[in-house]
């Protein structure tokens, strides 16, 4: 399939109490927390409203107004999140599906609007962008250039899910089983890797009880603490589930980890 064809048809932190107050301010982590990627809602939400509607269509829940409304909204979820998700694109590299695929990204207010079979084209498409997506994903060396793809995988795949339930063409053979292994891949590969606890600087004191954690993100090394003054818990206490959640978060290993809870939670198993 030609995969722009359906593109041209569209067309775009003294006094002993006061020296203990003194040392909980002064407490400082290590290392300084990565940078977030920005956009993180808006593009989590492409997925949350595309899985919401596959569950009420499936269900039978939507009349054709809604169904309607529905493909509406996401419209308008895509555009808050367009410009995130363009800047993980561009992070790729030079893949040859990129330009497509961002292409696709931008023909997305298209798709309400779209003929049945130009549709089925587009649907087909994102859906192999998607596949193509995770393929460089498995092949990339960097962590921190493959967190840009999982985000990219997301926002295709939600796409791609959106498209065929309007469309509707059949999602649940192959599609679902794909989008399910695509998002594992990202778990399994990004999820924050946490070490300790150590003891911190201040665990000497008396009245500090100081531990510290390192975990070990696609963006950095994420230090946490586990920081407590006179019994009053300032940070932590963290488990290994706390540990992973707050390094991981605003990754795309949280967001992956997100759909596949909703697959669960729905009952949407292979």
């Amino acid at each position: 399939m030609d995969g722009t064809s359906w593109a041209r048809k569209v067309g775009a932190g003294l006094s002993r109490g006061a020296a203990v107050a003194a040392l909980a301010v002064a407490v400082a982590l290590p290392a300084a927390a990565p940078a977030r990627a920005a956009g993180f809602d808006q593009v989590k939400q492409m997925g949350d409203e595309a899985l919401s509607l596959f569950v009420s269509a499936g269900r039978g829940e939507l009349t054709d107004e809604q169904l309607y409304a529905a493909v509406r909204r996401f419209v308008d979820v895509v555009g808050a999140a367009e410009d995130a998700v363009l800047r993980h694109l561009d992070e790729v590299g030079a893949a040859p599906w990129v330009g497509a695929a961002e292409h696709a990204i931008l023909e997305v207010p298209s798709l309400p609007d779209l003929t049945e079979d130009t549709l089925e084209e587009f649907a087909l498409d994102v859906t192999l962008y998607a596949r193509q997506a995770k393929a460089t994903f498995d092949a990339v060396s960097s962590d921190a250039v493959a967190d840009h793809l999982g985000f990219a995988v997301y926002a295709l795949y939600a796409v791609a899910l959106e498209a065929r339930v309007w469309g509707n063409l059949n999602t649940s053979t192959t599609f679902m089983p794909s989008y399910r292994t695509a998002m594992e891949a990202i778990v399994r590969r990004l999820e924050p890797r946490c070490t300790g606890p150590r003891e911190g600087e201040l665990d000497y004191h008396p009245s500090i009880y100081h531990m510290v954690y390192e975990c070990t993100t696609p963006n950095g090394t994420v230090t946490l603490q586990d920081y407590q003054v006179d019994g009053v818990w300032r940070e932590g206490p963290y488990t290994p589930e706390t540990l992973r959640t707050t390094a991981g978060a605003r990754t795309s290993w949280a967001i992956a980890r997100d759909v596949l809870r909703r697959m669960e939670n729905e009952g949407i198993r292979p």
